[in-house]
């Protein structure tokens, strides 16, 4: 196996949130999940091999969430708040950093 150096994307991936029936809380879905790995494959030049590790949801601030969850309570229609997506991945075929 080639060492590989682990990375994480400076900023977090955001992902829009196109229904307002998303819950904060819900998974990435398949296609968010397509879309923050296309995100991070645009940040580097072509040849570059990227073995991802995990992408998941980032959760919402519970300062940002407890409104939606009220809202949701009473049955109201929310705005659920923007959907993050925590990404980890590897370069492949570089050298491996120690600490």
């Amino acid at each position: 196996m080639t060492p590989s150096v682990a990375t994480e994307s400076p900023a977090p991936t955001f992902l829009s949130s196109k229904a307002a029936s998303i819950h904060p809380f819900a998974p990435l879905s398949a296609s968010e999940i397509k879309l923050a790995s296309a995100l991070i494959r645009g940040e580097w030049p072509g040849k570059t091999e990227l073995q991802f590790k995990v992408i998941t949801l980032e959760e919402p601030a519970k300062a940002n969430v407890i409104p939606v969850l009220e809202a949701e309570a009473k049955g109201e229609t929310f705005s659920p708040p923007e959907r993050r997506a925590f990404v980890n991945y590897y370069l492949r075929n570089t050298v491996s950093v120690s600490t």
